[in-house]
Formats: C-alpha cells, structure tokens, sequence
C-alpha cells in the first residue's frame, strides 16, 4: 500500500526553502504560520508567532494603518505597502503584499523585489530618455534635389535599436557652388539594448567630428579616411572587445559623377540598381570594427563606380534581407521588389518595401532592426 503524502508538510518545506517573507493569519489577524525566512527577519521562532497577532508585531506609528489594510484585504492581491515591524530585538522594515483565500490572510513580502521594482522603474525612465536621445540622432529629413533624392525606413526590433543612419550635403563653405557631395552611412552595432543605442550615437557624433577637424573645403572626399578616423576614434575610446560595429559609408560626388564606398563588416551588401537586367552588389568590404580584431585587419579602401541618370542605390543593415518567416528569408523577395519599383521615387520605394516586408512576416515579430536608405538619381 502506498504510503500517503503529506502535502501541508511539502508546502511548508518550500515555504521554508524560498527568501521570501510568508505569514499566514486567520481573517481576525491571528498569525497561523510564518516560514524560516520571516521568522529569521522578524527575531522569534515559529512558536512565539503563533502566540501573537499581525498587528501585536507592528510598530505603533503603523497600527492605524494596519488595521485598514487588513479589513480592506481581498482576494485581488494589494499593492506594496511599508509598514514598520517590532522585531525581537529591532525595530524593522518591510514591504508587504496581502490577499484573502479561503478564510485566511496570506502576507508576502520580499524586499530584493521591492529594490527590483525600484530599479525598474529607474532603468524605465532611463530608457525612454535614450530612446528620446537616440530618435533626435536619426535625421529629421533627407536632401531632396533635382539631382538626387533620399529616402529612409528605421525599424528597431525593439524600443532601443542598434542601427543608425544619416545623409548629410558636405559643407565646402565659400567652395560649394563648385562641389555637390553626399554622404551617406548606415551602422549596425552589435546588440538592441541601451548600450548599442549609445554606441550608435558616438558613431554619428565620430564621423560627424572628422567634418569638423579633418575635412578641408574643396578637398577630395574619401570614405576611407572617414572610415580610418572613425576606427582610431574607436580604439582611443577603449570600447570593450565583445562589441562589434558594422559601417557602410558611401559618397555621391555630383560634379565628378562618382560614387564612393567603403564597407567595414556589412555582409549583405548595396544594392546597384541600373535596370531591371542590371543590378551589381556592392560586395568589396572588410572586417567590421572591433577592439577584439588586430588593428592590423581594420584596413579598408575605397571603391568607386561612375554615377549614371536614374540609377537607384538601396543601402541596407543585415535586418532587412535576414528578416525569416517560414523558414525563409526575405532577401530574394527583396532583390526581385527592386528591380519592380527602382523606377519609383524614393519615398514611394521605401512605402512598397515596408508594405511588403510587412506582409511577408505577417505576424511574425522583428527579429533584427530593419534600415533601409533608398538613393536616386534624376
């Protein structure tokens, strides 16, 4: 025959075993139990609780309150309450929850998860200000010229994102009726949190700098330089090794009817979209950057390809083609929509993509951040 199980004795064996603070009262507040944690906090053994009631423990500035909080109890758990104990040998604090089962009153309290919920609440606040931080870092808009035009889509994965962007005509001060250059960049730093938020903002703060301290009027641009002044920013800054930065730059010299490249670590590369027969990845690349990689391999150099009319760049973060749904990914749905729509202002391409990407996931989450800047010549 099988010998009966106890289940009072089990529930009270886990009861014991667990941090936090459990006392259980009958509805008129007489203590019927109190695990090994409360009974350690409070100072007296499991007998000497039996013999009191909750509100013969709390301390008198408290007893009013108490006495509320107890005939308010219901079965909906209450809120964290602070209520001051008269311990054994100390006067104590503690945060506690109530709830009502079965003629009883059962009191919880853990005070690791009220310094959580405190920390919580801080780190929320925190982020939202990064996210505030991080959304006035993209551009507010892009140039939009007889001669060429931009567009963008930005979907973070989640509320902080790790990818960032800018375009921005180059200032050649009393030189720039003689230069019309763009520059274009796309980051994708390693992670979706609130550390790869900020390291997407040095990104943009770094190469925006080279313009300020390295950048002579009328000098020829190279992506390279850009790219070798942001990577020795980088190492300066001591960033730690698990960080990676991929970082496409490209610059649209109107005058000379070139356009410029430098690829550090994006492995899904531009698209060049000519016509709908001729369409060229941008694959030359490197190594993306990183305090982990020898110096010696963060090497890069420019590609260059002669613009031509109508021609349309789209310049994307791994999270586009990689986006999956059904075990497959969008990237051949990707290139085929390019060469359907390249002809379309940019604005309208970037419309088409994220409706068709979105139909593509259905309800399937963002499993990356999605960047897209869509480039096109008049």
């Amino acid at each position: 025959m099988e010998e009966s199980i106890d289940v009072v004795k089990i529930n009270k064996t886990i009861a014991d075993m667990v941090d936090d603070h459990i006392m259980v009262c009958n509805l008129e507040g007489q203590i019927v139990f109190s695990n090994k944690a409360m009974q350690s906090y409070l100072g007296y053994d499991d007998l000497e609780l039996k013999q009191k009631s909750f509100l013969d423990i709390i301390d008198d500035i408290h007893s009013n309150r108490a006495k509320s909080f107890i005939k308010s109890v219901s079965e909906k758990p209450s809120g964290w309450e602070e209520f001051l104990f008269n311990g054994k040998h100390d006067v104590l604090k503690l945060h506690l929850k109530l709830f009502q089962e079965n003629n009883l009153i059962y009191i919880y309290g853990n005070e690791k998860y009220v310094e959580y919920e405190r920390i919580r609440k801080k780190l929320d606040v925190e982020i939202a200000n990064a996210i505030k931080i991080h959304k006035r870092s993209l551009p507010e808009s892009l140039p939009d010229t007889e001669n060429i035009s931009f567009a963008s889509l930005y979907i973070p994965a989640e509320e902080l994102g790790g990818d960032l962007f800018d375009v921005f005509r180059v200032d050649n001060g009393l030189l720039n009726d003689y230069f019309e250059q763009y520059v274009c960049f796309i980051a994708d730093v390693s992670g979706h949190g609130l550390d790869s938020a900020m390291l997407s903002i040095f990104v943009k703060d770094t190469i925006r700098s080279f313009f300020r301290l390295k950048h002579i009027p009328g000098q020829l641009l190279s992506p390279k330089e850009i790219m070798d002044f942001f990577v020795e920013q980088y190492i300066k800054e001591g960033y730690p090794d698990e960080y990676l930065v991929c970082l496409f730059l490209v610059v649209f010299d109107l005058k000379t009817n070139e356009l410029t490249y430098c690829n550090a670590g994006f492995h899904k590369c531009p698209l060049l979209v000519r016509d709908r027969e001729n369409i060229i990845e941008l694959d030359n690349g490197g190594m993306p950057i990183s305090a982990a990689i020898d110096p010696d391999w963060l090497k890069y150099e420019d590609y260059s390809l002669y613009l031509s009319s109508a021609m349309t760049l789209f310049i994307m973060s791994d999270g586009l083609p990689e986006q999956r749904s059904n075990n497959e990914f969008y990237e051949e749905r990707l290139k085929k929509l390019a060469t359907e729509i390249y002809c379309l202002k940019p604005v309208d391409i970037v419309r088409k993509i994220h409706e068709d990407v979105t139909n593509f996931l259905r309800h399937d989450k963002i499993n990356d951040d999605i960047t897209l800047v869509v480039v096109k010549l008049s």
